[in-house]
């Protein structure tokens, strides 16, 4: 009975792990660019491969729109940069080995191996200079995907990791 009571917690703890982790930012900029005169942005065709559906495109693309809003960009048809998007999954397997030792009256204790997997997701988006059709700016975000959400909770993830890679946009140049 034991036995099965600590394999129930381990299990949910790590369940509870895996849901409560957070998106891991990266971003990477050209800097010698000059971010402080751009003012515009627009949205660039996402490709057939870009491993985004129409629906969460649609939902990327408003929650960039709330965010570059927010910091005082407004989106235009003749934009100073613009806005790339590509998506992908990985499966992952985690492993976990719990209870081995030493018994509490001697000998040797019992113990067991949780594997689970899951998937893991990552958001690029790439900024373009326009003019010169070169990126000078990129972020990304890598998560674990929450299975089985509705669509507000879609939107809100989605939201939230745009929000997060866009924090370190622009970039604070080196002093």
């Amino acid at each position: 009975m034991k036995l099965i009571l600590l394999i129930v917690v381990i299990s949910l703890m790590a369940i509870c792990i895996m849901s409560c982790s957070s998106v891991t930012v990266k971003s990477d900029y050209d800097k010698d660019y000059a971010f402080v005169k751009l003012k515009t942005f627009g949205f660039l065709k996402i490709p057939a491969d870009a491993g985004i559906n129409q629906l969460d495109a649609n939902r990327l693309s408003d929650a960039v729109k709330k965010v570059m809003g927010d910091k005082g960009y407004t989106v235009s048809k003749e934009a100073d940069f613009g806005v790339a998007m590509h998506f992908g999954t990985q499966t992952k397997t985690q492993v976990d080995s719990y209870g081995y030792g030493w018994g509490r009256w001697g000998g040797y204790g019992m113990g067991g191996t949780q594997v689970w997997q899951y998937d893991e997701g990552t958001l690029v988006i790439d900024f373009i200079d326009t003019a010169k059709n070169e990126m000078i700016w990129r972020g990304s975000g890598t998560g674990i995907l929450p299975g089985n959400q509705n669509v507000d909770e879609k939107t809100k993830t989605i939201n939230n990791a745009v929000a997060k890679i866009l924090t370190a946009f622009p970039p604070e140049k080196d002093k």
